[in-house]
Parts: C-alpha cells; structure tokens; sequence
C-alpha cells in the first residue's frame, strides 16, 4: 500500500504549466515541520517535493500561494533521468490526489512574513 498524507506550507509560488493538450502540471515543495526540534530549540522540517495535475493543480492555483499551509493526500513514486552531465539522477516525489484547504491565499498573503 502506498498511501501518504502530509500538512506542510508551499514554499514557492505556485506555477502550471500545459504539459500537453489540456493537461497541466504544478510542481512545487511542502515545507513539513519535524516533531522534535534541534538541541539548539530550532524547528527542524522536511521539505517534500509534490506533483499535482490537472483540475487539482488549477485548485491549488486559485486558492493557494506561498506559504498557505495545506493537507496533501497521495503516493510516492519514484523515477530516474540522465542530467546534461550525463549522470543518473534519481527522485522521489509525492503524486498529490487530493489537497485539503487548512488556511486561505487571504490570510497568508496578509501575513507579515513567510519563514522561508
């Protein structure tokens, strides 16, 4: 069973792009934070690169912006490609299939500021 559910902020402005006729693709990461802290007291957190297609994606365009924090439920999956320098790089990212609203684009875009 892959199944996987997460809260954690956006970290980037959210960006579609048209992969496709009439199909389109948001990537972007989740800022999660860690339940233990550092020894210094610092919040220590995951940063989760998500995938969201189409009707989905267009959502979190029109209710999200940096920094809203948001549930995301899916599956990780894993792929390969060869980079310029010709070498393997592997990645692990999170397919999101469905997002749950916790803040609205209002509230974080009045916000004084965004940690990261």
């Amino acid at each position: 069973m892959n199944h996987v559910s997460i809260i954690g902020r956006l970290v980037r402005p959210i960006e579609l792009q048209e992969v496709g006729t009439g199909r389109f693709v948001c990537n972007n990461t989740l800022a999660v934070q860690r339940i233990r802290k550092k020894d210094d007291g610092q919040q220590q957190a995951d940063f989760i690169p998500i995938v969201v297609w189409d009707k989905t994606a267009h959502l979190l365009k029109q209710y999200c912006s940096k920094g809203t924090l948001l549930g995301v439920n899916g599956r990780m999956v894993s792929r390969s490609y060869v980079n310029k320098q010709n070498q393997q790089v592997y990645v692990v990212e999170m397919i999101v299939e469905e997002i749950h609203f916790i803040e609205s684009k209002k509230k974080v875009e009045e916000a004084v500021e965004i940690p990261f």
